[in-house]
């Protein structure tokens, strides 16, 4: 019985959000969507009187039982594409999603071109100075090496 409630508990969980109330629905329409009376504010948050009776006619079709993609669709006819907040995934709103992650995608291979270009160089000048060492000591004369070990001689007696 235990398991039985748990699992009624959790489809009606589920089931909730996809029952949403009329005003739950229309609030979330009036922030998706720009004010044509406020420039550059949502609906939602517009304070004029011709927002105020633009969000009761989204209500009163929200508990028409209308649905959101009728709702949106219909708001689009009369106030054009550029309602919505934010840009349809489809046709020019599609480049609109698309530019800013080919800009960060393309930040991030330049990042990890660099980094592995001053990586290589930051090698190469160890490299480089192991290398003059090496030749370094390969030219010593043989006048330079009986000097060198006379003065190792020295300090190694003590002076």
């Amino acid at each position: 019985m235990k398991h039985l409630s748990v699992a009624l508990f959790l489809m009606l969980a589920i089931a909730a959000p996809a029952i949403a109330a009329p005003e739950d629905m229309a609030n979330d329409i009036a922030a998706e969507i720009m004010s044509p009376y406020c420039p550059g504010v949502t609906l939602h948050d517009c304070p004029s009187a011709e927002a105020d009776q633009l969000r009761a006619r989204i209500t009163g079709w929200a508990e028409a039982g209308w649905s959101k993609a009728r709702i949106m669709a219909q708001l689009e006819s009369e106030f054009g594409s550029t309602i919505r907040a934010t840009p349809t995934p489809e046709g020019g709103g599609l480049t609109a999603w698309a530019l800013p992650l080919l800009a960060v995608l393309l930040g991030s291979l330049l990042a990890a071109l660099l980094a592995r270009r001053w990586t290589e160089a930051s090698d190469g000048e160890r490299q480089l100075g192991a290398t003059a060492t090496a030749a370094d000591a390969v030219t010593m004369t043989a006048e330079d090496r009986r000097r060198l070990d006379a003065e190792l001689g020295v300090l190694r007696s003590g002076g």
